[in-house]
This record gives C-alpha cells, structure tokens and sequence, in this order.
C-alpha cells in the first residue's frame, strides 16, 4: 500500500509529546509521520507513576538516529520534570520544527514555551481524552480545567477525538474562547487486518478486548451469556485483555458454571495477534457502565474502531458518542445496561445468520473510513488549512545535516 505524502508547507519536522501505556493514538502518529517527515522527535512520558521510563526517539527521514530515557519521576515533582525534559530534548535537536503535537494539557504548555523561544512553529493541543470531573480534590480538578482552558486558548489548533469534547470546552468557556477545534477520532489498522467471511469465523463467538475494569461493563455481559447459551448451546466469549477486574470477572463466571464457556486470554502484546482473534469471532461488545463522570463519555474508544475493522458488529451501551453512529450504520446495536437487553441483542445476531452477516459487512464498510492513514492526513491537511503555514519546506529539508 502507497504512502500518502504530507502537503509540503509547514510540517516536515514534527514533535509528538504524549503520556503513554501501552499504545494509543500519539503512538500511531509517529508510527504515521516517521517515514513522511524530514525529522520526526518522539518524547513519551509513563500515564501512570511507576517504573516505565519517560523516552524519547529522534528520527531522521524515517531512520532511528538518536534516543534515550529517564526513569519516570514520581511524587510532585512528577508533571513540572516532563515539561523541562520536552523542553530539553526537543531544545537539543539545534534548529526549530514546523509543528509541536502536545498529547493533552499538560504536555501542550511545552510547546507554547518552545513556541514563545521559536523553536516550534505552530501547536496544536491532541486531546484524546477529557472528563468535566477529572479529580475528586475539587482543587486539583480546578486546577487542571484552568491548564485545559489555558492551552485551548493558546495553541494553533485542537485535536478532540470526539465532538463531545468541543462542546464539553464550548459549555465551560464559552464559544469563540477557543482555538479552532477538529474532530480526530481514533483509527484502526484496517489495510492489515485479514477479515473472515461468518463461515470461516466462530459464528457463536462473543469477543470482547479490552483492560478488565468494572466500568468497561463486561461483567453485565457474562451474566447475560446463560440466557444466551439457553437458546444456543455453544455460544462462548472471548476474553482478550487483563486487568484488575479480571478475577471478579473469572469467580463470576464460575459462579454461573461458565469457566467452559468464556476463555480469559490475559494479556497479549501483540495487537495483531489480537486483531487475529477477533477476526475469527462473530461479534463483539462494548458493554459501558453508563456513569456520568466516565472517561468513555467523551472519548472515543479505540477498540470500537477495531472491533469494526475486524468486520464485527458491536453490541453496546450508549456511552461514546459513537454508539449512534455504530446503530445507525447497521454495524451494531444500542442497548440498556441489563442483562436482558444484551442477551436479547447477542441472541437475535447469533441465531439469524443472514442479519448477522449484513451488520458484519456494515461493519467493516464503517471501520474502512477509519483507517489510521486517512485520519491522520486529513487532520494535517485541515490543520495546514487553518494555520496557513509558511511555505518554506526547502529551507526546513536543507537544514537536516
């Protein structure tokens, strides 16, 4: 598969500094940049305080040519040591870049100081998540709504996954207070995902992928899957993914004499090995606790859009936003949080081969638009439209020694 080429005006030397895990998006952004830019600088810092390092990777026109790590720092000094070491490592590269990509709040402050010194020429602020009660200490939580609505105001450009984070800022500042905002929603790998016709797949297998927390929901799932099984035997669910919640959710199924029927897989590192799994199932879920102060409200979730690439049709809760878009395109159901509901929904997929098979066609027909390539070209593309960058992409190659 060809590779889109960037416009060539303003982002031929880029940085992405992002919090991180295990992957996300910032992380598919440099898999996405790193053979389209001149010089392409990758700062991570650990999304929780632990052992994982803060890093960073230095690529020149695709080729790893600098690196390196601290340990994660911890305790107060946490938040203040990342923005000095963006500032530092991206200060040491010795000329400027195009364009800054801050991965939340916090880490777009960086960008607008390196942007003030003029070592970055533009910055847009990726939000991929956003919650209005982020804290309980209402004074953290003030705290970091101001950071929020500082760098919304300053930076170039916003990324939201989602429209409900636009509105959510719009609700909170008022309209106009904040720089233009697109919608970037979360992608799939969807050009490398083998996709199986129902009848090479496991017809009756429910999958689930996923961190394993009570308000992913999965819980509600399994104590629908008797009524399920009451109507076809074989129906079995795929567990892919760990988590604290995993041994709730095992002494639940033991309880209701599923240990046979529900496999836990624990954690698999490789996302294409998951993707194979899931390619193999018939369905899938996204089965939200629907809680008001949830993340998932205003985010977009990444395994929904894998799920779809996989050409699986999703039964879930209204939570994201993109539920509707799910229901409507004929790639999934909306339904209550009850074990009836989603029992009613797995059986009338499971038992009908034919609507099945429409809503696993509308599927991959959905996920096909999120393909990660075509998400993060048209987010450059709009973004270069808006900030009508210089056009001095000569000038920005010939500095690269």
């Amino acid at each position: 598969m060809g590779q889109e080429q960037l416009p060539e005006i303003w982002c031929r030397r880029v940085v992405i500094a992002t919090h991180y895990d295990a992957t996300g998006p910032a992380i598919e952004l440099e898999g996405y940049l790193r053979d389209r830019t001149d010089l392409l600088l990758f700062v991570a810092h650990p999304l929780f305080a632990g052992d994982l390092p803060s890093y960073f990777r230095l690529y020149k026109r695709g080729l790893l040519v600098d690196s390196g790590d601290q340990p994660g720092p911890t305790g107060l000094l946490r938040f203040p040591t990342e923005i000095i070491r963006t500032v530092r490592w991206t200060s040491l590269r010795g000329s400027s870049f195009d364009l800054y990509i801050g991965g939340d709040n916090l880490l777009a402050i960086p960008g607008l100081w390196l942007r003030w010194r003029r070592r970055v020429r533009r910055v847009v602020l990726y939000s991929i998540d956003f919650v209005v009660k982020r804290f309980e200490n209402p004074l953290l939580n003030r705290l970091y709504h101001r950071i929020d609505a500082y760098a919304s105001r300053h930076v170039d450009v916003i990324w939201n996954v989602s429209s409900a984070i636009t509105r959510a800022r719009i609700d909170r500042d008022g309209a106009g207070s904040a720089a233009p905002q697109l919608v970037v929603p979360v992608g799939a790998h969807f050009e490398r995902i083998a996709r199986k016709s129902l009848r090479q797949a496991a017809a009756h297998r429910i999958a689930f992928m996923g961190y394993l927390l009570e308000k992913q929901g999965l819980q509600m799932a399994i104590e629908a899957l008797p009524a399920v099984r009451a109507v076809i035997p074989d129906a079995s669910l795929l567990v892919l993914g760990d988590g604290p919640y995993a041994g709730e959710l095992k002494r639940l199924a033991s309880t209701l004499n599923l240990s046979d029927a529900v496999e836990f897989t624990g954690f698999i590192d490789d996302h294409v090995a998951i993707e194979n799994r899931l390619a193999e199932s018939a369905v899938a879920l996204a089965t939200y606790v629907p809680d008001p102060n949830s993340f998932t409200r205003y985010a977009d979730p990444g395994k929904l859009k894998t799920y779809l690439a996989c050409g699986l049709p999703v039964v879930m809760t209204d939570v994201p936003e993109f539920a509707r878009i799910v229901e409507e395109a004929g790639a999934g159901r909306v339904v209550a949080y009850n074990s009836t509901d989603i029992a009613s929904a797995l059986v009338s997929y499971l038992s009908d081969p034919v609507t099945l098979d429409l809503a696993r066609t509308a599927a991959s027909t959905l996920g096909q638009g999120f393909a990660w390539g075509r998400i993060f070209g048209d987010a450059l593309t709009q973004t270069a439209a808006i900030i009508d960058g210089p056009h001095d992409g000569e000038a920005s190659r010939a500095s690269i020694q």
